[in-house]
């Protein structure tokens, strides 16, 4: 479990770095795209634990938070 856990992380990182990732349920649906099945509230937790956020400058959308990590 843990595994999948990491992987679906560095998966999201990914994500939020290749493409504009607006919000949550828009990453929700590129992970179960992927094959993730996950809900809403795991991508939730996701986010957080990551220390991802909703910039608002350029509407770029979610990014990393380095200050956080």
């Amino acid at each position: 479990m843990l595994l999948l856990k990491k992987t679906r992380h560095k998966v999201i990182l990914d994500l939020i770095e290749q493409q504009d990732v607006a919000t949550q349920d828009e990453l929700l649906e590129l992970l179960l795209e992927r094959g993730y099945s996950v809900t809403q509230a795991t991508v939730s937790r996701d986010v957080k634990k990551l220390g991802l956020v909703k910039s608002f400058e350029n509407a770029t959308g979610i990014h990393v938070d380095r200050s956080f990590c």
